[in-house]
């Protein structure tokens, strides 16, 4: 019985630090909320670093939005990526090199466009400061309006190549006059398969015991 329960204990030890660890978000703001307010919505240039906190903005720039022009995946507020390569960076720390981490942010398309069907959005994603790592194309529902913006959740893995990386969302110019809405983005690390392995095999002790505890009940 008190086997059982140390290794139940160190299972549930490793799988709580394992867990934590995994969920720690990396960036700064992560949903564009702290920043000088949108007021609607904001056109925002490139280089700017000062109004969304922890951002700066690219290329042809974005659009600040907050949730009286339409609704964030999160917060209040969230980004439109200028049609024609306008978009946000960070540099982003934490990192462990070698490790394998995963972005994951929620995109939309802007409500405005009337197009019928479903909405391809097109964008670009890096997360080692290059221009087009990963292109990625989001077809939204043909549902999206400012109360209701239908946001599909991306994932993107990759390894750590430094301490930091330098991320980045571009809109690629494929969009018309209307841009990838953007919210809702994490890095976060992928636990180590081993660490998984640890956690089955301490599973497996712990069922193990359960059956001999069994069989010397039915034998007494």
């Amino acid at each position: 019985m008190r086997k059982s329960v140390l290794v139940l204990a160190a299972v549930a030890s490793v799988s709580a630090a394992t867990s934590a660890q995994a969920a720690i978000n990396l960036l700064n703001n992560p949903s564009f909320e702290v920043g000088t307010s949108p007021a609607g919505s904001t056109a925002l240039s490139a280089g700017d670093t000062t109004t969304i906190t922890g951002w700066r903005v690219l290329g042809a720039g974005v659009s600040y939005v907050d949730n009286t022009v339409w609704d964030a995946a999160n917060g209040s507020r969230s980004i439109e990526l200028t049609s024609k390569n306008g978009g946000v960076s960070q540099r982003v720390f934490g990192f462990t090199q070698g490790k394998a981490y995963v972005l994951k942010f929620n995109v939309s398309a802007n409500p405005a466009n009337t197009a019928q069907g479903p909405t391809k959005v097109n964008y670009l994603v890096s997360v080692s400061g290059g221009f087009a790592e990963q292109d990625f194309y989001t077809f939204i529902p043909g549902t999206n309006a400012p109360n209701n913006m239908a946001y599909v959740t991306e994932t993107y893995t990759f390894v750590a190549s430094k301490p930091y990386q330098d991320l980045q969302f571009r809109a690629s110019g494929n969009n018309g006059a209307f841009g990838p809405v953007i919210d809702s983005v994490s890095v976060s690390m992928i636990p180590e398969a081993s660490t998984w392995a640890m956690l089955v095999a301490g599973f497996g002790l712990v069922g193990v015991a359960s059956r001999r505890r069994k069989r010397t009940a039915v034998a007494a």
